[in-house]
């Protein structure tokens, strides 16, 4: 059974811009989730996206095709007001962008992996415990 987690729009972006084949590895044996919010946020940075990308045009097509069919989206509506709330609670003094993937963990009841220090920090500090850092992660792969 693979292990399952919310990742938010930062991990997307780097596995984008990297193209490694550390994260072809890593999608391959997880299960990942991500809000539909995400979406919007890849498209805003599209552009940086193909510009500072590793990889050429084409790799990265077939990259992004490879990451996304093993990336579970999910839309809002599917979040219980409640773990919205209780995510909203959590993140008003952080970020409140970072709001949808705090509730989509606590609604699917699985860690978040993020790459957002000030997130990790601020969410440790008010007592969230299902939060990894992504280099963290990492390195407990290894």
């Amino acid at each position: 059974m693979k292990n399952e987690y919310v990742i938010d729009a930062n991990i997307i972006f780097s596995s984008l811009l990297s193209g490694k084949g550390l994260y072809k590895r890593i999608f391959d044996s997880n299960r990942f989730y991500t809000s539909d919010f995400a979406l919007m946020e890849i498209q805003t940075y599209q552009n940086t996206i193909l510009s500072k990308s590793k990889l050429t045009k084409h790799e990265l097509k077939e990259f992004t095709i490879f990451i996304f069919s093993h990336l579970i989206v999910v839309p809002q509506f599917y979040i219980a007001q409640t773990n919205r709330d209780k995510a909203f609670e959590l993140c008003k003094d952080i970020d409140e962008k970072d709001t949808i993937y705090v509730a989509l963990s606590l609604e699917l009841n699985t860690t978040l992996l993020t790459r957002d220090k000030p997130l990790f920090n601020g969410l440790k500090t008010v007592g969230f415990e299902k939060i990894i850092m992504f280099d963290q992660f990492i390195e407990q792969l290894k």
